[in-house]
């Protein structure tokens, strides 16, 4: 029987971020009525031509690559679900169709991917359709600076529904906090779809994102293989109220505690606003000099706890999910022994193409899977997984 030793650190690991959702209800308005604060283009009248002799600079078309044919797509093409998340033929979007986004932060890495695969998917659409100008679909993509700050994403969950999008896509801090702004958006019949992280709601159209369970599963399998099967090891997870977080450690802690008896999981520590994720790290080695392996559950929780290991200069296998800079770089340099990596610009693309087929009432999964790769330092170079990298 393993014991877990939760108890470290009681001082530094917050109870939880728990935030109540205000109760209002939105004004109901006219869903044809244009979503998005337009931008007004400024068309100049005045002389623009260059000074006689200056030349404009030349400028080499850039190629565009054929993202189809890639390998995030076709993963999501082929095993998604039961409808193809990659086609647009079903879609006829109403010209201005505001599709707004709320996500848990706009400054990581893995975001920045996902919001490739969104800008992608507009693109397509507007292409398809033959939208210009303010016919086109447009896309709002915003979030809190931390993910830790549950208050911030529900005040602009607040502030999007009130412009009234054609649909919601929304990726929670929380998963148990939004359940007045879900109403809300059904009651203005906005039909919302969840990524990345799910919702404790039955409001929610469809579901697009990592199967965290399994993906928490096969980091423990690997983890335990590497250490040999026994040992000490400790775990980094992201906020704990985020269902990626809850589900990747649930499927962790099962794993091990299930058939590997001889690995005992001395610390798991959490996201939280008080202590950084680095310093619990630090205090957990400083704390158990015999940790042979630790695992962090996101790009931050990895992060943090390679900077920790730098910082201690022991020797101990660091396991992590997501691919962000940091992560590449210590993978090829082989201080992060590898990295189940999210199928980040397959889920933004996903995302999109669910939520025109929802606002359409056309049918979607209820879960759409959009994959997962293992990546090491025998195939981090190679290019069919370059995609797959956030930077």
């Amino acid at each position: 029987m393993k014991k877990v030793l939760v108890g470290l650190l009681c001082c530094m690991l917050a109870a939880g971020i728990i935030s109540g959702c205000g109760s209002k209800e939105k004004p109901k308005s006219d869903k044809t009525q244009n979503h998005t604060e337009k931008q007004k283009e400024q068309s100049n009248t005045t002389n623009t031509e260059k000074p006689e002799g200056e030349k404009e600079p030349s400028k080499e078309p850039q190629e565009e690559k054929n993202m189809a044919d890639d390998l995030t797509m076709q993963v999501l093409k082929n095993h998604a679900g039961t409808k193809d998340y990659t086609s647009l033929e079903e879609l006829n979007p109403e010209p201005g169709s505001h599709i707004a986004v709320v996500v848990k932060n706009t400054k990581s890495s893995f975001w920045n991917s996902v919001k490739k695969g969104m800008d992608q998917a507009v693109k397509d659409l507007n292409q398809k359709m033959g939208y210009k100008g303010e016919d086109k679909i447009k896309i709002s993509f915003e979030g809190p600076t931390e993910e830790t700050d549950v208050e911030s994403q529900i005040n602009i969950i607040d502030a999007v529904l009130s412009e009234n999008p054609s649909v919601l896509c929304l990726a929670a801090i929380d998963m148990e906090s939004c359940q007045a702004q879900l109403e809300a958006a059904a009651e203005n019949d906005i039909p919302v779809v969840v990524l990345d992280s799910g919702v404790q709601s039955d409001l929610v159209n469809s579901v697009c994102a990592t199967d965290n369970y399994t993906l928490g599963t096969e980091a423990a399998k690997k983890l335990a293989e590497v250490i040999g099967g026994q040992g000490q090891i400790a775990v980094m997870t992201h906020v704990a109220a985020s269902q990626t977080s809850r589900d990747r450690e649930t499927g962790f802690m099962e794993t091990i505690t299930n058939n590997y008896p001889e690995i005992e999981i001395v610390n798991i520590s959490h996201e939280n606003p008080e202590t950084s994720m680095t310093e619990m790290a630090e205090a957990v080695l400083k704390l158990y000099p015999d940790v042979k392996g630790y695992f962090g559950t996101n790009e931050h929780a990895a992060n943090a706890v390679l900077d920790a290991v730098s910082a201690s200069g022991r020797e101990i296998v660091v396991l992590g999910i997501d691919a962000g800079k940091k992560q590449i770089d210590a993978v090829k340099k082989g201080t992060e022994i590898g990295t189940f990596v999210q199928n980040s610009y397959g889920m933004g693309y996903a995302t999109i193409v669910a939520a025109m087929r929802a606002d359409l009432e056309l049918e979607n999964d209820a879960f759409i899977n959009c994959g997962y790769q293992w990546i090491d330092g025998s195939n981090i170079e190679l290019p069919e997984y370059a995609n797959y990298l956030y930077e």
